[in-house]
């Protein structure tokens, strides 16, 4: 075992509009953490990046929270140094949390020197986080669907072609997705489930079929964003956008971040949904970013073999 294990986790857009809790996207945002073992039994915590005032710095945060558990139940009680380095803004849609816990478990694979298959971590930390599909594409990379059998989670990925430019507009506010679920109905009409299951199998189909030629219908949804909207000011209207280089939009997970899939000008696309927000009294930022088609499996290296790497 290496002195020092390094993972990096891809954060990921959730639901794409109309897959809600089947499918996500990863991102090329990152959260990088950097676990070693301690020889005395007790834990650290360092932090550096985004939302730093969102951040537990203590036994509460999550990386610890995960990793700690984790361990004790395979009764490998052990202690443990961890340094965060995070671009993902936390609350706001991102799988902050998916890429939290799927780190921890790559690091505690490597601590309890415990051999996981895919299916093993995507399914743990399914049960940890609460649903699957962004720790499962936070793991696998690329576009991923998820579906849960027996007490785990089965998934299937593909890369996400070059060609498919993505524009990422974060507002200024986080919102709970307890808080974004707690909206939802309990029940969805026959008309509204095959209006979102048509639109999932063609979204799903462009992705594994390599072409990834959308409109922007593909993204409808009648499942969560209509009723997300009252949380989320302006959202309505800008699901209703029309642009000739927007080939779809939608919510970014929970929320409030949204996601859009451009044409050649992603920058401009990017500013009229800024400006958008902005007529709601929302200040965001817009980011055009690629897919991650690595995935945490692609990325986690022990200290030595990153550091031949970088030689």
């Amino acid at each position: 075992m290496s002195e020092r294990i390094s993972v990096r986790v891809p954060a990921t857009s959730a639901n794409l509009g109309c897959a809600f809790d089947c499918a996500a996207l990863a991102l090329g945002l990152y959260l990088d953490l950097h676990v070693a073992p301690r020889s005395d039994g007790t834990v650290s915590v360092g932090y550096q990046g985004v939302d730093p005032e969102r951040i537990a710095l203590d036994k509460n945060n999550l990386v610890v929270r995960t990793i700690g558990g984790t361990l004790e139940s395979w009764g490998k009680n052990r202690g443990f140094d961890v340094e965060i380095d995070n671009q993902i803004p936390v609350g706001v849609g991102l799988g902050s949390s998916a890429a939290a816990i799927v780190g921890a478990l790559a690091a505690c694979h490597w601590l309890a020197d415990r051999p996981l298959s895919d299916e093993e971590l995507v399914s743990l930390a399914a049960r940890l986080e609460g649903h699957p599909d962004n720790v499962a594409a936070a793991w696998h990379g690329g576009f991923t669907v998820t579906v849960q059998h027996e007490g785990g989670t089965l998934a299937c990925s593909c890369p996400v072609p070059d060609s498919v430019r993505l524009v990422l507009v974060i507002p200024d506010y986080a919102l709970p997705t307890e808080k974004a679920r707690q909206v939802l109905p309990a029940q969805y009409s026959r008309a509204h489930a095959i209006h979102n299951l048509q639109r999932a199998v063609m979204l799903a189909a462009q992705f594994f079929s390599g072409r990834a030629r959308f409109h922007p219908s593909f993204f409808a949804d009648c499942w969560h964003q209509p009723y997300r909207a009252a949380l989320i000011p302006g959202l309505s209207e800008v699901l209703s956008l029309s642009d000739p280089d927007l080939q779809g939009i939608c919510l970014s997970g929970a929320g409030p971040s949204i996601l859009a899939f451009t044409g050649s000008d992603a920058a401009a696309v990017g500013e009229v949904i800024r400006q958008t927000l902005a007529t709601h009294g929302v200040n965001a930022q817009a980011r055009i970013l690629a897919a991650d088609n690595e995935g945490a499996k692609g990325w986690c290296l022990p200290c030595s073999a990153e550091s031949a790497s970088e030689g």
